[in-house]
């Protein structure tokens, strides 16, 4: 028995609540009812029909709207002595001294919902960065609430995490890393082309077609960019040290 496409079944009661809501909006008419019932009807009408056309062809969006997004995502700039990350939307820049840094990590995994990054840095420092305000800012940038997400929480170190959505500049980070940290031209990138999903292999058993499953590839990697090697009594540093140790064996 052929399947029916459940988007036909929505697309179909959807319109019939259309269909119903333009009948009402008639009637309301020949009867002379309040423009309060009237009103209601027709902002329903019109929500449905959104519902409708967005569930099929997406949210609109305009070059406009998708420059503006772009614009507002961090930025990363890099001197001989700091890391500077510009924030547009909370109107600050984050300075990172080089030797404030204790480790890089970098944690590769497939997005989770309302997520969009595979790609994430995470730097643990051994004091907190600077942070410099905006000359001019909204005010609801002023207080100081807004710039305590790198604060240590208790005896924790701080930590900064970059990813490859929130930061137009995230390719960038490794070249920096590799100038300013560690001294060399080029290190190994091979966590940059981890694909998700598993191989497979087909097999042709007459007229019949087999899928297997070959070799499942890694779908969450953990890599050490970058380590002093100093011994810190700090959890998530020796829980992050475990987790590359882990991914080695």
């Amino acid at each position: 028995m052929k399947k029916i496409n459940p988007l036909l079944i929505f697309n179909a009661l959807i319109l019939a609540f259309i269909c119903l809501g333009l009948f009402l909006i008639y009637f309301f008419i020949q009867i002379k009812m309040s423009w309060v019932g009237f009103v209601s009807i027709i902002v329903l009408v019109l929500f449905l029909g959104f519902v409708m056309f967005s569930t099929n062809f997406g949210i609109p969006t305009s070059t406009k709207i998708n420059s503006k997004i772009e614009e507002q995502k961090k930025s990363l700039a890099y001197t001989n002595e700091n890391i500077i990350i510009n924030n547009p939307i909370l109107e600050k820049k984050t300075l990172i001294d080089w030797k404030s840094i204790e480790c890089i990590f970098l944690l590769n995994k497939p997005p989770l919902d309302g997520e969009y990054h595979n790609f994430e840095y995470i730097i643990i420092l051994n004091s907190e960065p600077e942070t410099i305000k905006y000359e001019f800012q909204n005010w609801y940038n002023k207080l100081t609430l807004f710039y305590s997400s790198s604060k240590s929480k208790g005896n924790q170190l701080p930590i900064i995490k970059i990813n490859d959505y929130s930061n137009r500049d995230f390719n960038t980070f490794k070249d920096a890393v590799n100038k300013y940290l560690l001294n060399e031209n080029e290190t190994s990138d091979d966590y940059f082309k981890l694909k998700f999903g598993n191989k497979v292999e087909e097999n042709k058993i007459g007229n019949t077609k087999i899928t297997r499953i070959k070799n499942p590839i890694k779908t969450i990697g953990f890599y050490e960019i970058f380590d002093r090697g100093t011994d810190l009594n700090d959890e998530k540093v020796i829980e992050y040290r475990e987790q590359v140790k882990k991914q080695i064996v």
